[in-house]
């Protein structure tokens, strides 16, 4: 890895750190080794919002517009 993308990582790890809000997973950790990055957040039960609008769970999920607008309003709130 690049000095330049090992800074990078660094980088997004201190921020998702410091993020906290009621709708994102809190980070617990991350390990950097050898060519290895992980980054590991809290379970998230129900799996994730990815898989109930576009995996398995997305024909019975009950997320529309309105819902999808506020989810995402209440994550870029998270970022400030």
């Amino acid at each position: 890895m690049t000095a330049k993308a090992e800074m990078e990582f660094a980088v997004e790890v201190e921020v998702l750190g410091r993020v906290r809000h009621k709708n994102l997973l809190g980070l617990r950790g991350f390990y950097a080794g050898g060519d290895e990055r992980l980054i590991v957040y809290d379970y998230m039960p129900n799996h994730s919002l990815l898989t109930h609008l576009h995996g398995q769970l997305a024909p019975s999920c009950q997320l529309d517009w309105p819902k999808r607008m506020s989810i995402a309003i209440g994550a870029a709130e998270g970022l400030s």
